[in-house]
């Protein structure tokens, strides 16, 4: 990453202090050694793909979950753009984001990333 904004003319510090002033805000739950959910110093990039694999919350969300998660809670990261439900109450539910590119002319933006819609989604859009 320092070499990224190095070559862009823009080198980072060796150091970033603990405090307001930090890109990861004040908490940060690591996944692994590499990977952290975490805070930050400015709401822009929260939900979006812009950082080197973390993920950034906004910092009362990230304060709650470093108050109340255990040390060791399992992390699963699911890849659904589509999600539907159909709740007891006969209430439905669908949830729909861009899916994730998966070739560098779809990250950048250069072409569609189909959505697919399998059965039980289509279940749950039918008319009652």
């Amino acid at each position: 990453m320092h070499a990224e904004y190095r070559a862009a003319g823009e080198p980072l510090p060796a150091v970033v202090p603990a405090g307001p002033d930090n890109p990861m805000g004040l908490y940060a739950l690591y996944i692994g050694r590499l990977y952290a959910i975490h805070g930050t110093n400015a709401n822009f990039g929260i939900g979006l793909r812009v950082s080197h694999g973390c993920v950034r919350l906004r910092n009362d969300d990230i304060k709650f979950l470093f108050e109340n998660v255990p040390v060791g809670t399992r992390v699963q990261f699911i890849d659904e753009p589509v999600k539907a439900t159909t709740e007891p109450d006969g209430s439905r539910y669908i949830e729909v984001h861009n899916p994730l590119s998966t070739t560098e002319a779809q990250f950048e933006g250069k072409e569609a990333v189909p959505i697919t819609l399998n059965k039980s989604i289509l279940a749950v859009t039918k008319r009652a």
